[in-house]
C-alpha cells in the first residue's frame, strides 16, 4: 500500500529526529541520506515508485535542518549513530543506505559506522573528500564553491547569505537554477518541475533558519572520520556524464578509494540524474 507520512523520534541524546517515510511499511528499506542544501523532501517524488516496487523509503533530515533539532559541532560518524537510532525505533535489523550529491559522505559513514547492518550503498553524483580547498573549486555551483570555504571560516556570513536566498521567490530560484545548469539533461528535468517541485527541498532545509545547512557543509569540508577504505559493504556509485556539479574526478577517485565499489557512468545524464533512474536504482539497492 502507498502511502507518504512524516515523523520525529527522540534519540538518545535527547535530540528529536524528522522523517519523512515513503512507500510500502511492509517493503524493502531503504534510508536516505539527502543532499546539501537540501532536506528529507529531495526524494519525494518517488513515493509512487516505491509503493510500485515495494521499497520502505525514510529519508531524515540531518540535525539543524528541516524537522530535526541542531547537534552543534557534529561529525560525519554521529550521523551514523543517528541512522543507527532512526532503525532501532522501526524496528528495522538491515537496510540499505541511499545519498544523493551531498547526502554521499553520509552513506558511507553509515557504511563505515554500521557495518552488516547496511545491506549495500548507492551514491548519485557523490563528493569526494573536500579537505582540500581546491576541492572545493572545482564544484560546478556557485554555491557550493562559496559555501564550503564561509562554513569553516565565517559561518555567520554564510548563514546571512543563505537567509537572504530563503526569501527568494519559488520561481525566481527555479530560473537561477535553470542558468546554473550546464547540462542539458539536468535543465529538462529541472524545466518539466513547476516552482514548487523544483525548490521545496531548499526552503524546507532552512525551515529553522540557516544553521543546520552552514553546520552541514562544515562538517562536508571537515576530515570524515574514517577511511573509504574502511567501507566493506558493496556500493555503487552513479555518476552523469554530463555532471559538472559534482565532477567525474570524485566519483573515480571514490571508485579507486572503496574496496567493494562499482562506478556507473550514465551519458547523457546530469546531477539531477536521480529523478530519471531511480527505479533502476531501486532494483540494485534491494537486490
Amino acid at each position: 500500500m502507498e502511502h507518504a507520512f512524516e515523523d520525529r523520534i527522540r534519540l538518545p541524546d535527547g535530540r528529536m529526529l524528522g522523517f519523512a517515510e515513503y512507500g510500502d511499511r511492509r517493503g524493502l528499506p531503504i534510508i536516505s541520506c539527502h543532499g546539501a542544501m537540501s532536506s528529507r523532501l529531495d526524494v519525494a517524488f518517488a513515493a509512487p515508485l516505491c509503493a510500485e516496487k515495494g521499497v520502505r523509503l525514510l529519508s531524515p533530515d540531518r540535525p539543524g535542518i528541516g524537522l530535526s533539532d541542531p547537534k552543534p559541532e557534529r561529525t560525519m560518524l554521529d550521523w551514523a549513530d543517528d541512522v543507527r537510532a532512526l532503525a532501532d525505533a522501526l524496528g528495522l535489523e538491515r537496510f540499505a543506505v541511499f545519498g544523493w550529491s551531498g547526502g554521499g559522505p553520509y552513506a558511507f559513514a553509515c557504511g563505515a559506522r554500521l557495518g552488516d547492518r547496511v545491506t549495500k550503498i548507492g551514491t548519485v553524483g557523490a563528493v569526494a573528500s573536500l579537505e582540500r580547498p581546491e576541492a572545493t573549486r572545482k564544484l560546478g555551483f556557485w554555491a557550493d564553491r562559496m559555501l564550503f570555504p564561509l562554513a569553516m571560516r565565517a559561518p555567520r556570513i554564510a548563514a546571512v547569505g543563505l537567509t537572504m536566498a530563503r526569501r527568494i521567490p519559488a520561481e525566481m530560484l527555479r530560473q537561477t537554477l535553470l542558468r546554473e545548469l550546464p547540462s542539458a539533461s539536468d535543465r529538462a528535468v529541472i524545466g518539466a518541475l513547476s516552482a514548487k517541485e523544483a525548490t521545496d527541498f531548499f526552503y524546507e532545509a532552512l525551515r529553522s533558519g540557516a544553521r543546520g545547512v552552514i553546520e552541514d557543509y562544515r562538517v562536508l569540508g571537515s576530515p570524515w572520520g574514517f577511511e573509504p577504505g574502511q567501507i566493506k559493504t558493496e556500493v555503487i556509485l552513479w555518476q552523469g556524464e554530463e555532471d559538472t556539479l559534482s565532477p567525474m574526478e570524485h566519483a573515480r577517485r571514490l571508485a579507486e578509494q572503496i574496496p567493494r565499489a562499482r562506478l556507473i557512468v550514465l551519458p547523457g545524464r546530469g546531477h539531477f540524474l536521480l529523478r530519471l533512474e531511480m527505479p533502476r536504482i531501486f532494483d540494485e539497492l534491494v537486490s
